[in-house]
């Protein structure tokens, strides 16, 4: 059985950013990518492909440690985040029973000029899931759930912050034309 959660967050820019120059930002991963997961532990493992291994975090009782290989490429004007293998220490035989999975998809985003924010923004939206037995859903599924949505609440605290910084530090100050 097939657990899943999505989120969509926007993040604006102060100064704000042009679509052109947040593009240029998204279009080297390695730059998003060290605003969204701590630096020390990323690693690049080839053309597209990085690896990290997440701080220990605990869910329902549970200290789990995510360790992940992702592929990141900028293509059509929107930076793909794919996870392409997947390790949870601290879930013991369990590992072997649940697959789990994260698809994420940054853009800069110009919004209608209804919109309560204005300008360009950068949107970031993330798909999590788990899969595993459906003789297991029952006792793991809360937990899963759980856990899903905790990292989803992550992922947007970084998205809100580190992200966020990363971006305005390397878009820096906008110059005004005389």
């Amino acid at each position: 059985m097939r657990l899943e959660r999505r989120r969509l967050c926007r993040v604006a820019l102060d100064p704000p950013a042009s679509t052109e120059r947040l593009a240029l930002f998204l279009s080297r991963p390695i730059r998003p990518l060290r605003g969204l997961l701590h630096p020390d532990r990323l690693h690049q493992a080839g053309p597209h492909r990085y690896d990290y291994v997440s701080r220990p975090y605990g869910v329902a009782g549970w200290t789990l440690q995510p360790h992940v290989r992702l592929e990141a490429r900028w293509q059509a004007g929107v930076l793909h985040l794919r996870q392409l293998e997947s390790r949870v220490e601290g879930l013991g035989e369990w590992q072997e029973r649940l697959q789990f999975g994260l698809e994420a998809w940054l853009r800069p985003r110009e919004l209608d000029a209804g919109a309560p924010e204005r300008g360009v923004v950068l949107e970031a939206e993330a798909l999590v899931w788990a899969e595993l037995p459906a003789a297991a859903v029952v006792v793991a599924g809360p937990v899963l759930s759980l856990g899903l949505q905790q990292l989803l609440d992550r992922l947007e605290r970084r998205c809100h912050q580190g992200l966020r910084r990363r971006a305005e530090a390397w878009l820096g100050p906008v110059e005004v034309a005389q």
